[in-house]
């Protein structure tokens, strides 16, 4: 009779959690962080640019030639996000997204001539300004705003992989055409540009995909590990800036890949409930 009570009570206790499907995560909120990779966006082999009078900042008839180059290095990425499934796969991704774009420029002297109005300390100043260019960490950045799509399995399971695409805009406070350095003249900074952008683009349509999983922490919480590859659209210079062209150079907009990994926080605001048996 003993061994018919135990089992009894065994069979009550254990029998709800047996009978009951795990929840499903339905309204996520995602904090995340990480890092992205960067690109080459550009390079002139001969860039004229004239040495300046003595007596003002007007041009010499004398040109020097330097060959320049800009690249965006690998920086850091951070957002939040909230995704809505109803239903245990498919779901709706709302995002805002921002993306460091740290530029690294480089400049190389091809030809100097003889500049009268050098400094005796610090040397010609075309050269002076090359260098500047070169040691200078110039950067701008980018602030996406996407919605989209995302598919996932496993929805009750502790481990969910996922994939998810989106569209959206992108927005950007300067752009990555403008180039200027300074030179010392006379124990005075002398700003100089290089290459002159009045109308810098500061929207452009974007998108990225991603792949990832959830690794559920808690009743509420879950973390994400994520893969992305962020389609963001940058003006390159394709030729030299033109001294009789007020220093404008042609350019176009060409969409860049930033491959990103990204490290996040789910809270999870409202969950399906589990079915019984």
């Amino acid at each position: 009779m003993n061994t018919r009570v135990s089992v009894l009570l065994a069979s009550l206790l254990a029998g709800p959690a047996a009978a009951q499907t795990p929840s499903e995560p339905n309204l996520i909120l995602t904090i995340f962080g990480g890092v992205s990779t960067g690109n080459d966006l550009w390079s002139i082999g001969r860039q004229a640019i004239c040495v300046l009078n003595t007596s003002d900042d007007n041009c010499s008839p004398a040109i020097d030639t330097l060959r320049l180059t800009r690249a965006t290095t690998s920086s850091l990425v951070a957002g939040a996000a909230a995704t809505y499934f109803p239903g245990p796969t498919v779901g709706y991704t709302l995002e805002v997204f921002y993306l460091g774009l740290p530029l690294d420029d480089g400049c190389t002297g091809v030809f100097y001539n003889p500049d009268p109005g050098a400094d005796v300390t610090y040397g010609p100043r075309n050269e002076q300004l090359c260098t500047n260019i070169s040691a200078a960490s110039p950067s701008t950045s980018a602030i996406a705003f996407f919605g989209g799509v995302a598919f996932r399995l496993g929805a009750t399971r502790s481990v969910s992989p996922y994939v998810r695409g989106s569209l959206g805009i992108v927005t950007y406070p300067t752009g990555t055409v403008e180039l200027n350095g300074v030179f010392i003249q006379g124990g005075q900074f002398r700003a100089r540009a290089v290459i002159i952008d009045e109308r810098p683009k500061q929207i452009a349509f974007s998108g990225q995909v991603a792949a990832g999983m959830t690794l559920r922490l808690g009743p509420g919480y879950q973390f994400r590990f994520e893969l992305r590859d962020v389609l963001v659209p940058l003006q390159r210079v394709t030729g030299p800036a033109e001294i009789a062209n007020q220093l404008h150079a042609p350019s176009v907009t060409k969409v860049f890949h930033h491959a990103a990994l990204i490290m996040g926080l789910d809270i999870v605001l409202e969950k399906k409930r589990g079915r019984r048996y």
